[in-house]
């Protein structure tokens, strides 16, 4: 699996879509969080998307994006808290952004 720069839109786009379809992989709440199989189900599905994907790679993907997702949620957290104004909020500049609401939960 390639390096997080070098994915394709449309790539992440879809990987993100199939990530968020598996709450037993990122949904603490969920049930399945703690069912080691269904994670691994979970898991293997994300690989099929790549050929030269294994389950180690498609975790070193998840947890940048992941993280990033954070740090940019928690910029935009603290411009609220600041009471900026509409105009002076903190905009997110990660275009996949909004796909990863979904973490909020």
């Amino acid at each position: 699996m390639a390096d997080l720069r070098q994915c394709s839109r449309e790539f992440l786009t879809d990987f993100i879509a199939l990530y968020e379809s598996f709450p037993s992989i990122w949904s603490v709440k969920s049930k399945e969080y703690s069912n080691r199989e269904k994670k691994g189900e979970a898991y293997e599905k994300l690989v099929e998307i790549n050929a030269t994907a294994t389950r180690d790679t498609v975790v070193k993907k998840v947890n940048p994006l992941r993280s990033v997702y954070r740090k940019e949620l928690g910029k935009v957290n603290k411009s609220i808290r600041s009471g900026a104004g509409e105009d002076e909020m903190y905009k997110p500049y990660l275009w996949y952004f909004d796909l990863l609401h979904f973490l909020n939960d």
